[in-house]
């Protein structure tokens, strides 16, 4: 009754638009964290890594030994770090890390000389994320101890972005001046520093200037417009999702809908049921504001949506029956439900509607071919 599909055709043509867009020598690195934005981590890293992706962002070392286990060999990054209980394993399993805290440094250290390796290590500068990082004073202090530690070979300076995707980019260009401050620093006392990188989705997409070393391409490669203004490149949505008409009955006036009574008919309507709801990441935030593509016209959502089931209003649909198609998330006849549409139904971010969709429901991947 339900299906979620991945387009790996859409993946690609993403990728190769973001790589059009970037200077040829730029580094690109794929986040696939959280299942690759719900999307599947195996899959979508093939997919990228077939595309020439030079590295793939993760967020948990499980990530990581998923990735290693499946015969992935490209060069994978811990973006928000580890514990020193885990070193051990990341270490063995080849993973770079970004770097912030002392004692992991020397958790990381220990087992690079145990392994007989060395482990690479992109430090953590906080230019105004107000999250993970070291300060630009503390960076020094940290930077001039860790050229000290042989087991550790310090790739570059990593920051993050906090509002690249707001048309004002006076805050973004503060940051950036602070990243570039640090990165011409570094190298003018002599550190090496190949690879660094700021530039988000965001950025990638508007801000050349930040592209530095490597940028890392998130919720692009999937299909959302990371900003409030079009996007320089076509990006194709790689998630849809459906499912099917399941009853169809007609609603005299003054009929309570679904939990709560929260929708009332005020006239005669035809009601359509819909076998979807909380449980297979369909929002209840969606009661009352969402809407479905049925027929290819649009059917608002009455009344609560439920953990399987969703009510929508079909009046204004002739012959809707059961067993007719129901686009919840896509393309229908011209008309088009985006992940940013549901998103602002819910007040959330698209990166949410993905996550909840894609890690509740059996994915089914299309486009498996070289196209």
């Amino acid at each position: 009754m339900l299906d979620l599909s991945i387009d790996l055709g859409a993946l690609r043509h993403n990728y190769r638009e973001l790589r059009r867009h970037c200077r040829a020598d730029t580094r690109i690195m794929a986040v696939v964290k959280a299942d690759a934005y719900g999307h599947g981590l195996l899959p979508v890293a093939r997919t990228l890594v077939g595309e020439g992706a030079d590295y793939l962002g993760i967020a948990y070392v499980e990530e990581g030994r998923r990735l290693r286990q499946a015969g992935i060999e490209a060069p994978l990054m811990l973006l928000m770090g580890l514990l020193p209980e885990e070193a051990g394993e990341a270490a063995a399993l080849g993973l770079e890390t970004a770097l912030y805290r002392e004692d992991v440094a020397w958790a990381l250290a220990a087992a690079a000389r145990v392994q007989g390796r060395r482990v690479r290590v992109h430090v953590k500068v906080e230019t105004g994320m107000g999250r993970l990082g070291l300060s630009p004073e503390e960076a020094w202090e940290f930077l001039d101890w860790l050229h000290t530690v042989p087991d550790l070979e310090i790739v570059g300076l990593i920051s993050h972005f906090a509002v690249a995707d707001w048309s004002d980019k006076a805050y973004t260009l503060q940051q950036l001046e602070q990243f570039n401050a640090l990165v011409q620093r570094g190298r003018e006392r002599g550190w090496a520093l190949p690879v660094n990188h700021i530039a988000n989705s965001a950025a990638i997409l508007a801000l050349p200037d930040t592209h530095h070393d490597m940028v890392r391409a998130g919720i692009s490669l999937y299909g959302s417009p990371p900003a409030e203004t079009p996007p320089p490149v076509e990006l194709r949505p790689v998630m849809a999702f459906r499912t099917q008409v399941m009853q169809v009955r007609q609603a005299p006036p003054g009929s309570a809908i679904s939990y709560g009574c929260t929708y009332v008919t005020p006239g005669s309507a035809t009601i359509a049921v819909l076998p979807v709801g909380y449980c297979r990441g369909y929002s209840r935030l969606f009661s009352n504001r969402g809407e479905v593509l049925i027929r290819g016209q649009r059917a608002p959502i009455r009344g609560r949506v439920c953990m399987n089931l969703t009510m929508v209003e079909v009046t204004h649909i002739p012959g809707v029956a059961v067993g007719d198609p129901v686009t919840l998330l896509g393309e229908d006849g011209g008309q088009r439900l985006t992940a940013d549409e549901l998103a602002g139904w819910s007040q959330t971010i698209s990166y949410e509607v993905h996550c909840l969709l894609g890690n509740s429901n059996p994915r089914r991947y299309l486009g498996n071919d070289n196209d």
